[in-house]
């Protein structure tokens, strides 16, 4: 029986670690490497499996040059369609921007127009001694601290 080179206790002959240290134990791998397989049997012998079959057709298809020029046709025809679309889509994208570039102008005018005549009249001539808005120019009645036209702060 032979002894641990670590710690001395004795273990097996095919104990592979010490139990006491855990220290490996050489022999007992290098006994086990001499039984290595069998290495295989070369290409060409019995019990080799046979080479796969080839690759089977999904299609069957054959084209010719009257194929493809029918499909370029039609391409050419599809295409031409799509453009068609696009096109007087466009023209009528350009149509609907044209009559709101016109309702806003419109618009324009008028709330120019409203604005012109909701202008505020003229400064009334205040009469003598009575109190007048730094801001407005109005005169103030009663004895507020506040303008009653526009809200400013009288001093």
């Amino acid at each position: 029986m032979p002894f641990c080179e670590n710690c001395g206790q004795q273990i097996s002959e095919n104990q592979k670690f010490c139990p006491n240290c855990g220290a490996r134990n050489e022999p007992a791998f290098k006994d086990q490497g001499s039984a290595t397989p069998p290495p295989p049997p070369p290409p060409g012998q019995k019990g080799e499996a046979p080479p796969p079959p080839p690759p089977k057709k999904l299609i069957d298809l054959e084209i010719d040059q009257e194929d493809v020029d029918r499909g370029v046709e039609k391409a050419r025809r599809g295409l031409g369609a799509a453009f068609s679309f696009a096109k007087r889509g466009l023209s009528k994208g350009v149509e609907i921007a044209g009559k709101g570039i016109d309702a806003a102008k419109e618009t324009i005018d008028e709330r120019r127009a409203a604005q012109t005549a909701a202008q505020p009249p003229a400064p009334v001539q205040p009469v003598e001694g009575q109190r007048v808005c730094p801001n407005c120019g109005q005169p103030v009645t009663g004895s507020g601290k506040f303008c009653n036209h526009c809200g400013q702060r009288l001093e």
